[in-house]
């Protein structure tokens, strides 16, 4: 964490909230305490996250599988109590009619390709920025935290693991298929479109090191 100070561990506190970040893979978990003496609020539909430079809205645990144009505003957190929650990219979980789908919150894969390995690299010293305004009671006081990429290493694919957190996905919308589509389908069914399907439900594919 580079403001609103330094910390390795990235962890702030001030006269109100104490919070502290974790970046996993899909989003940026945190845990937050209320030590005000007033119900503190995370005003959602106002927070942004800035990643190397780019600004969008952000999504939590209760908008995480959320389809609505509307973000929920956060609930009321009581004065000590904790709080565990993520903040991730609004466009970076999207619903293409029947399935949900979800992006890293950084590019972490290159597909074997150079130029996306290069600028995997290149993202040592840039930044990511989040705008999280929090309301105690009818005060609302706007932080602002940076975080600054210190280093890029690489693991191997057996190492990786799915982050715990993530919320399960909805059930898949079942599409009736027309007739056209029975006929493509039987014409297709010995070809390309079961390793097709098998892409599409696949979380994340390893690449051969």
């Amino acid at each position: 964490m580079a403001a609103p100070t330094r910390s390795s561990n990235l962890l702030y506190r001030d006269d109100r909230l104490i919070i502290q970040f974790r970046f996993d893979e899909p989003a940026i978990r945190f845990q937050a305490q209320n030590i005000s003496t007033e119900a503190m609020r995370f005003d959602w539909p106002m927070a942004s996250l800035g990643l190397l430079g780019r600004s969008t809205p952000v999504r939590n645990l209760s908008t995480f599988y959320d389809s609505s144009a509307t973000i929920a505003a956060g609930q009321p957190i009581p004065p000590l109590s904790v709080v565990r929650d993520v903040i991730l990219p609004w466009g970076n979980v999207t619903f293409d009619g029947k399935r949900w789908h979800e992006r890293d919150l950084l590019p972490t894969t290159d597909g074997h390709s150079l130029s996306l390995k290069d600028s995997i690299l290149n993202m040592v010293g840039g930044t990511v920025d989040l705008i999280l305004p929090v309301a105690f009671g009818l005060d609302v006081r706007s932080y602002h935290f940076t975080f600054s990429i210190d280093s890029v290493k690489q693991m191997a694919w057996d190492d990786y693991r799915l982050p715990p957190w993530l919320p399960p996905r909805p059930p898949e919308r079942k599409v009736e298929p027309t007739t056209g589509d029975q006929i493509t389908a039987a014409i297709l069914a010995s070809g390309f479109l079961g390793f097709f399907a098998y892409m599409l439900t696949a979380k994340k594919t390893p690449v051969s090191e």
